[in-house]
């Protein structure tokens, strides 16, 4: 994790696990001089480890001649500094950055905004012969953009880059992808083995087990006017609830585990429409 203090160096604290940290004192991410303003990691070379790009501020333009950093991580807890190419090399009062792959790839690409007049800067990654692969969610119980996901992998190498809702993973010379697992805010975990690398994967949020589909039991309004939903289906899945006055624009309710044969909702917003219709769903 990475702490910025402004200053003319960077503070980066290692996670001891434990709930403490420990600075690192030495290595060439806190050692070069910079007026440091933003980060960001990513793994732009797709060989499994987090590479750290930092853009650095020309603190009342008193030095022409001022970069950002480039550090590769060479797997081992330590970087190299690089110094060949246009980010590491072109002139930059930046503020904020962050990796995207823009050109769908497969290989993280880099925009920084600059403070200094000059327009912006986007860089486009060329890319190599690593293996790789991006994961799309899409929620259904949990929100549709799946924030709050976590995706876990596993094979000969790898590990997550970050910056846009896409994951991206790095994966060297890995020829397949033992287990990709999303863990969702709602709770459901999906698994999958033997996934191919260099692809686009689209999961959409899905719960395994269930035979039939639910349906509701009773409706009822409860003197505020709020209406009282009883649902049956299936147990140990999650049950979705929408809402709509009109059949095609629905309003997401909330989600119940059905932990018994059966659950209940209450819509405290109903008495607000004169129609109500319902909807539940175990995706």
């Amino acid at each position: 994790m990475v702490f910025w203090i402004y200053s003319w160096r960077i503070s980066i604290y290692h996670n001891n696990g434990d709930g403490t940290f420990m600075r690192i004192t030495n290595g060439v991410v806190v050692t070069n001089v910079a007026d440091a303003y933003a980060c960001a990691w990513g793994d732009y070379d797709n060989d499994g480890f987090l590479d750290l790009f930092v853009s650095n501020r020309n603190l009342n333009g008193s030095n022409p001649t001022v970069v950002n950093f480039l550090y590769h991580n060479n797997g081992d807890g330590t970087f190299a500094r690089v110094t060949t190419g246009s980010p590491a090399n072109e002139y930059s009062d930046s503020w904020g950055c962050s990796w995207a792959d823009y050109d769908n790839d497969g290989f993280l690409d880099l925009f920084v905004a600059a403070g200094n007049g000059r327009g912006n800067y986007l860089y486009r990654n060329n890319g190599n012969s690593n293996s790789w692969l991006t994961v799309k969610l899409v929620g259904t119980v949990s929100n549709r953009s799946a924030i709050g996901a976590k995706v876990r992998v596993k094979a000969t190498i790898g590990w997550v880059g970050y910056n846009e809702l896409r994951a991206n993973f790095g994966f060297g010379d890995a020829t397949k992808i033992d287990i990709v697992r999303i863990e969702w805010p709602s709770g459901i975990v999906q698994t999958m083995t033997n996934v191919a690398p260099k692809q686009f994967l689209t999961v959409v949020e899905h719960q395994e087990g269930g035979t039939g589909s639910p349906n509701f039991r009773s409706v009822s309004h409860s003197a505020n006017g709020a209406v009282e939903l009883s649902v049956v289906g299936d147990a140990g899945l999650r049950y979705l609830l929408e809402a709509s006055a009109d059949f095609i624009n629905w309003t997401w309710l909330g989600v119940r585990t059905n932990l018994t044969g059966s659950i209940q909702f209450t819509d405290m917003t109903a008495p607000n429409f004169p129609k109500r219709f319902y909807r539940v769903v175990a995706p």
